[in-house]
């Protein structure tokens, strides 16, 4: 009969042969999914732009928008559409500004990814108008859809939309009062939108935190990822830089690629401005220059070439042009330098 020792140490060799081969498959299957996608070798390059976020920093949204344009020239856009601007009272729809910068677009031949929905980009992250707050939650529900269908009947006249985006990381909780989309609903909302128009559509999910695959399998086209490398952590009260390495990225674009419809991802947010831990009104510019300035922008457009997705949005434009009114172009200039050569 063997020893309590010797019984000990066969089940701690069999405990490592198993942990071993569980370390091997799960290697094997991570190198499946890295090769499984494929990086774009030049991605497309683009930029997100919030009127809001550009009234918020003190300036008119289509004055600053055309400067964009002019100066950046930039092949590509995301927009906010916000619900709040759309339809101020029930019923009643102002698609006047976001028509004026789709006008821009279409005549100077500029994609764009147009994002509709009650979670958007920008802080609150939940965009809504006040009486929708009043709304039962079945109401709700239906409000908005009816303002989904309106836009879209609207918006679809306009050739320089390339794709819908259909809520922003819909199944992420994040921002004051803004839970995740019922997947119910978002499954409705994305049928909607096809069925109006047969333009792809976005669906996107935190490059950091989120689970992908549950937001495509709503019924997503193409998915959007985003991409922050140093972020201010308000329970830790300290900034953090992700340690993820761009094979990460690569890995689970494989995972959507083996397990979903998608065969486009995209980066819709790539960070180009500083994550803020109050506001730039508040944070003295050395600290700001610190967070962000033109060695991390090249730094952060390296990271994202390595993980090779097929188009990059930068996050921060309006940033951009705050600082350069504030007497700090560099940012405004670099941007303009790389669009020059990368367009």
């Amino acid at each position: 009969m063997p020893s309590k020792h010797a019984a000990k140490h066969s089940w701690l060799k069999t405990a490592a042969k198993i942990f071993l081969a569980i370390v091997l498959v799960l290697a094997g299957l991570a190198l499946f999914f890295y090769y499984r996608f494929q990086p774009t070798p030049q991605p497309g390059w683009g930029l997100n732009f919030s009127p809001e976020q550009a009234e918020y920093l003190g300036f008119a949204p289509e004055p600053l928008f055309r400067q964009m344009l002019d100066d950046f020239r930039p092949p590509s856009l995301r927009l906010t559409a916000y619900w709040e601007t759309l339809e101020p009272t029930p019923g009643k729809f102002d698609f006047s500004s976001i028509d004026a910068m789709l006008r821009e677009t279409d005549k100077r031949g500029t994609k764009v990814i147009l994002v509709l929905g009650h979670k958007q980009p920008r802080w609150p992250e939940c965009h809504h108008p006040t009486w929708y707050e009043k709304l039962s939650p079945a109401a709700q529900s239906g409000a908005v859809l009816t303002m989904l269908r309106s836009a879209v009947e609207h918006f679809k006249q306009f050739s320089s939309i390339q794709a819908w985006q259909i809520e922003n990381e819909p199944f992420f909780p994040y921002g004051p009062n803004c839970p995740a989309v019922p997947a119910g609903l978002f499954v409705q909302e994305l049928a909607l939108v096809k069925s109006l128009d047969l333009r792809p559509l976005v669906a996107t999910d935190s490059g950091e935190k989120g689970a992908w695959l549950p937001t495509v399998w709503a019924g997503a086209d193409i998915f959007g990822s985003t991409m922050y490398r140093t972020v201010y952590q308000n329970k830790q009260g300290k900034y953090l830089t992700y340690p993820i390495p761009p094979a990460l990225y690569r890995i689970r674009a494989g995972i959507l690629e083996t397990f979903s419809g998608v065969r486009e991802v995209f980066n819709v947010e790539l960070q180009a401005e500083p994550w803020f831990a109050t506001s730039p009104f508040d944070t003295p510019w050395e600290k700001q220059a610190a967070l962000m300035n033109p060695g991390l922008f090249a730094e952060y457009v390296d990271y994202a070439r390595q993980v090779g997705f097929a188009e990059n949005y930068f996050w921060g434009v309006e940033w951009w042009y705050w600082a350069f009114v504030q007497g700090h172009p560099e940012m405004w200039q670099t941007a303009k330098d790389f669009f020059q050569k990368n367009s």
